[in-house]
């Protein structure tokens, strides 16, 4: 069965209890009140008779019958007089019937009782009760109207509850159809992607409820493996492209040391240093290739309030002491940003590098921090204007740069980590119109909480 089937007849099954319960409390209370209005006209008839029980007998005790019908074969109920012995000693038309109950209730070994008798296949709801002159009474009432009424009813709410039942399974299939439409989809969804491995799919998402977390659930997942498998795919194809030319390089410089063993040991120590820097540049551009297809699938790191203008200075101490230049930092606000500290390091880290790179070895490297905005000048040649809008791209590599050593791919994992920080990135000339570029970041979409002190530092 399908699931809309099953919460259908679940909704049914349940709606026809709970009418059929309804019913029979309904029948069970209407015949306790019906029975309950007849025991109360037997006990008013009893006390009357009980009342005048000493004209039930004379002077002498020998039992006589009142003259007329007074209590005797009414139309609304039927008397009889029993003798202490439980024998019958006034009867109307209709003989009730006498048991053992009845014979000590007539001898006073019991109190009164109602209970239902049945005489000539009519019902009757009767009651005995001592008299006070000895013996007892029995005055009954017939009840075939009650049991008829019950029985309508009865037969009615078979009728209404069949109706209710069907109704309510009417409604649970419209409403099971309605509630299990996004589960449908979803499965729908599920079933096309494991058909055609089409990660794209997505199903609508309405309302919060379970239902709409898990579609939309369902749709984040899809977008994290639709992710991974393009970060799969663009490392293979950027590894294949990019670790060509060095794997080239490798063999070639290889090659040529195995074709030549007694090549001279300046030459040799020249073909090896080269092997080494290719070598170098090789695991740099695995690193890269890595960092980069693998970044926005790493666990999260937290936001932490961090003061930027300290985390930078921390970077451009590490680079003195890497590369000896002169690299100089100017905060003079001290912000305090959420960010993630060990991404955006590896941020800066790259920028600073990339100005080192292309910084003539004399000049000075500028980093400025700005409230939440890093950016790093260089004294170099500069961006050209048309390849300004690419420089983040990855694997860009202008032609001034292309003899120079490097992937083309620090500044791409820049914009990446920027990007998860909802910053953005930024390539321009110097705004005081000297030589190399500016380069970094702003993260404008954090908050910043800004107080005034003078970091400067040379």
């Amino acid at each position: 069965m399908t699931l809309r089937s099953r919460l259908t007849v679940a909704v049914a099954v349940a709606v026809a209890v709970a009418i059929a319960l309804s019913g029979l409390l309904t029948v069970l209370s209407a015949r306790g009140e019906l029975n309950g209005e007849v025991d109360m006209f037997l006990r008013r008839r009893v006390d009357t008779l009980q009342s005048l029980d000493a004209s039930l007998a004379d002077r002498q005790g020998r039992p006589i019958r009142p003259p007329g019908p007074l209590f005797f074969d009414q139309a609304d109920a039927v008397t009889q007089i029993l003798d202490p012995a439980g024998s019958v000693r006034v009867s109307g038309q209709v003989a009730l019937p006498v048991d053992d109950r009845d014979v000590a209730i007539a001898g006073a070994r019991m109190p009164s009782t109602i209970h239902s008798v049945t005489v000539g296949g009519i019902a009757y709801r009767m009651m005995t009760a001592p008299l006070r002159s000895g013996g007892a009474v029995q005055v009954a009432r017939d009840t075939s109207e009650i049991d008829a009424a019950i029985s309508g009813l009865t037969r009615r709410a078979i009728v209404f509850g069949v109706i209710g039942a069907g109704l309510a399974a009417l409604v649970a299939w419209l409403l099971a159809s309605r509630l299990t439409r996004p589960v449908a989809q979803l499965t729908s969804a599920a079933e096309h992607v494991a058909r055609t491995q089409d990660l794209s799919a997505s199903i609508e998402v309405s309302g919060s409820d379970e239902v709409g977390r898990l579609a939309s659930s369902f749709n984040t997942m899809l977008a994290a493996l639709e992710t991974s498998r393009r970060q799969q795919h663009r490392l293979v194809t950027d590894a294949s492209h990019e670790l060509r030319t060095p794997l080239t390089s490798l063999r070639t410089n290889v090659e040529l040391l195995l074709r030549a063993p007694s090549m001279a040991d300046p030459q040799r120590a020249e073909i090896l240093g080269a092997v080494n820097e290719e070598v170098d540049e090789l695991a740099s551009l695995v690193t890269e290739l890595v960092d980069l297809a693998t970044e926005s699938s790493r666990p999260e790191e937290p936001l932490v309030e961090t003061d930027l203008g300290v985390l930078v200075h921390e970077v451009a101490e590490r680079f003195r002491r890497r590369s000896g230049r002169d690299i100089r930092v100017e905060a003079t606000t001290a912000s305090v940003v959420p960010l993630r500290a060990a991404a955006i390091d590896r941020a800066v880290s790259n920028l600073i590098d990339n100005a080192v790179k292309f910084a003539p070895a004399a000049t000075v490297v500028d980093v400025t921090v700005t409230g939440h905005r890093v950016s790093v000048r260089d004294r170099g040649e500069g961006i050209a204007v048309a390849d300004r809008a690419h420089v983040f791209d990855r694997f860009f590599r202008s032609t001034r740069a292309r003899t120079l050593p490097g992937s083309g791919l620090g500044l791409a994992i820049v914009a990446e980590i920027v990007e998860r920080h909802g910053g953005t990135v930024f390539a321009d000339a110097p705004a005081d119109g000297g030589s190399g570029a500016v380069v970094g970041f702003d993260l404008g979409g954090a908050t910043t909480s800004t107080t005034h002190r003078d970091l400067s530092r040379t």
